[in-house]
């Protein structure tokens, strides 16, 4: 390291809260008058290497960190002793399509005297051998500085919502950063740094890891300041927050910023200004395409073939396998094309998926029928803001009438729309994307299909609304069941279902056809159907839940949720229902709030990460917006004055949103486009050659 010199010296900038940092990039934080963070990014084998490569870790995975002696801390003409070094490494940056791999590391000194305040630190390396001589670590002990150990809700808080804040930090292999006395904590003003409320931390140790992890993390609570204004929180000699807002246009902010998501994902469609800057054509507007004859589709049915190869693992699938045309249950009707257009497109590779279709439309007019206000919603920034109808009715009607096209003549849903020649779109913008097919039938994507339509028909908003798509939904939907009911007679529960994917096979098809029983019984009153939903699942029962513990999981959850509130959403009379079958999906709906609440509680960063998670060391797709869903339906539901849960309830769902919005570990915001500190990339627009290309990234994950 002695003789390279960087043509330019990199220094990370914590005011640029949005830069992703190069390879070379450093920074020096002062955590704590006693503790020191060295920051270096890195790549993998670079050439040259531009300050050096932090890589402790010898061919063996012996991890021999620098000794003290390496280090010399000066503070002034004072020389700060340094007692012990510690150690982290992660991937900061990681893009799918064009190798750019950045990895954070680092340093940790722990000092043997503080650093006094508003003095400037400096650490050197006398032996080069970690960075050279033109490379500064380098920072100023200013009460006010920005410390990662804090963390906040990046957009804000409501005036009248639970307002709170977390300090902690890991120090990897020095373990968390030790707060052995409850630390002092003010909310200020960002314009003048004028404290405008105190308090004193407490110490929130997480709870149900199988090892010890996030038990230094200490607990701000501010929520008496109704002020509005923007604001950081302050920590003697820690430092300040990113900053954050208090004002009724939090709430606002939040609801148009996933508003604007699925108008983002819309089908059929361009994206453009002045909705967002993120502009592209109408996409995916060509018909798709039957495909048949087979010697035309050799990759579709050599796709279909693998996504089925696994079918019957499942003792259950008596069905034969899809592997081919010859095996389709239910051979298509239509031949040629078929318009598709509309529909929100996945976010990762542009196909529409009819079971996820469904759930979409379920949440979104549940929703609106249940959550007080969420009708009168028609300012959330779309095209369609400001004609009087709802932004929220109209997002939903946007898949429902894509939806309601994926019927075949016979009444059978196709199962997805899907690039016809390979498995993903992902290196191209939608409006490129490739030409298109459905693919078969199944007995889960009718049922999804024709349970989801129904509940548009039977939703009063959907019906006054928009009363003629209401209508042909319904009909949709009764042709639909009767697809169901003679592929049923024909080849009985378990015969009729052939898997294609993992979609909607958690419990074969047995969750799609309980909710399309109960949104046809709500929305045709046919009390046969109410006595068959009753025979065909108890609310209640683990066999209703993913892994015996996942409550109102995917279609089952759909089910209980319309039952429980078809009489307060005005659909039926309470006394249309079954009073026991009701209680049943009331207390499924509780208890699943209560396992919110109870992971809320038990969780350091307040977001609902399960316990029987926890224990599998494993965290897979987690979005903290789910169980504040789950604590928001459980939440409308009437309970006794004296053990009302819902105070409890609301207070969750903001810690989920708070862990969502950046008040994290990693003060990172999940929520793209909000927040001081926001995912690097969510997509990455290139041009290749003349062409824009769209690429996937990967992000900093949360749990480290």
């Amino acid at each position: 390291m002695e003789g390279h010199a960087l043509a330019e010296e990199l220094i990370i900038d914590d005011s640029d809260s949005l830069a992703l940092p190069k390879p070379g990039a450093h920074q020096l934080r002062i955590l704590a008058p006693q503790l020191l963070e060295l920051t270096l990014i890195t790549t993998k084998n670079p050439d040259p290497a531009p300050v050096g490569e932090w890589n402790f870790v010898s061919t063996n995975g012996v991890l021999k960190l620098p000794a003290p002696s390496e280090f010399i801390v000066t503070s002034g003409a004072t020389k700060i002793p340094v007692q012990q070094v510690g150690f982290k490494r992660r991937v900061l940056y990681a893009p799918l399509r064009q190798r750019d791999l950045r990895i954070g590391n680092e340093i940790y000194l722990v000092l043997g005297s503080a650093i006094a305040s508003n003095t400037t630190v400096e650490v050197k390396n006398p032996s080069r051998r970690l960075w050279p001589a033109n490379v500064h670590f380098a920072a100023k002990m200013d009460p006010l500085r920005y410390s990662p150990v804090l963390h906040v809700n990046q957009l804000g808080y409501v005036p009248a919502s639970p307002k709170r804040a977390m300090a902690g930090y890991y120090l990897g292999t020095l373990d968390e950063m030790k707060i052995s006395v409850a630390p002092a904590f003010a909310i200020v003003q960002l314009n003048d740094n004028k404290p405008v409320y105190s308090g004193t931390m407490k110490l929130r140790p997480d709870k149900g890891f199988p090892f010890q992890c996030y038990n230094q993390v200490w607990e701000a609570e501010f929520s008496d300041l109704r002020e509005p204004g923007e604001y950081r929180l302050l920590v003697p000699e820690l430092g300040t927050s990113y900053p954050f807002w208090i004002g009724e246009g939090v709430a606002a902010a939040l609801t148009r910023t996933y508003a604007l998501g699925l108008y983002h994902q819309r089908c059929g469609t361009n994206n453009v200004l002045p909705f967002t800057r993120w502009t592209h054509g109408p996409c995916h507007i060509a018909p798709a395409a039957v495909p048949l004859p087979e010697s035309q589709f050799p990759d579709a049915w050599r796709i279909i073939a693998g996504k089925t190869v696994d079918a019957t693992n499942e003792p259950r699938h008596i069905a034969p396998a899809l592997k081919d045309a010859a095996f389709c249950l239910y051979p298509f009707n239509r031949y040629g094309e078929i318009d598709v257009s509309g529909g929100h497109h996945d976010a990762g590779d542009y196909s529409k998926y009819t079971i996820n279709s469904a759930l979409l439309i379920h949440h979104l007019v549940f929703a609106l029928d249940t959550f007080p206000g969420i009708v009168e919603l028609d300012n959330l920034g779309l095209p369609e803001s400001g004609d009087g109808k709802s932004d929220i009715l109209q997002e939903a009607k946007w898949e429902a009438d894509f939806l309601a096209k994926l019927q075949d003549d016979d009444g059978g849903f196709y199962f997805l729309v899907y690039p016809r020649d390979r498995e993903y779109e992902s290196e191209l913008l939608p409006d490129a994307g490739d030409r298109q097919i459905v693919w078969p039938k199944t007995t889960a994507a009718t049922a999804a299909s024709v349970a989801a339509l129904a509940q548009c028909a039977s939703s009063p908003h959907f019906r006054k609304q928009f009363p003629e798509a209401a209508a042909a939904y319904l009909e949709k939907a009764k042709k639909g069941w009767k697809f169901l009911e003679a592929a049923l007679a024909k080849y009985g529960n378990d015969g009729a279902y052939q898997k294609l994917t993992h979609y909607g096979a958690e419990f074969q098809h047995d969750d799609e056809l309980a909710w399309a029983a109960c949104e046809m019984f709500i929305a045709t009153r046919d009390q046969a159907l109410h006595t068959r939903l009753r025979h065909m699942f108890d609310p209640g029962d683990a066999h209703t839940r993913k892994w015996g513990w996942v409550r109102l999981y995917e279609d089952y959850g759909c089910a209980i949720r319309s039952y429980a509130f078809a009489a307060r959403a005005g659909k039926l009379a309470k006394s249309d229902l079954d009073l026991a079958f009701l209680t049943k999906c009331e207390n499924e709906i509780i208890a699943a709030g209560e396992d919110q609440l109870k992971r809320a509680q038990n969780c350091a960063y307040g977001t609902s990460f399960p316990t029987e998670t926890k224990r599998v060391r494993s965290a897979g797709w987690y979005f903290a917006c789910d169980p504040a869903f789950d604590l928001a339906v459980a939440s409308q539901l009437d309970y006794p004055v004296n053990n009302d849960p819902r105070p409890r309830f609301v207070d969750a769902i903001w810690s989920n949103f708070n862990f969502q919005l950046g008040c994290n570990p990693v003060n990172v915001s999940h929520l793209t486009g909000v927040g001081s500190r926001r995912q690097h990339e969510i997509v990455r627009f290139l041009d290749v050659e003349g062409r824009k290309e769209l690429h996937a990234a990967s992000t900093i994950r949360t749990y480290p």
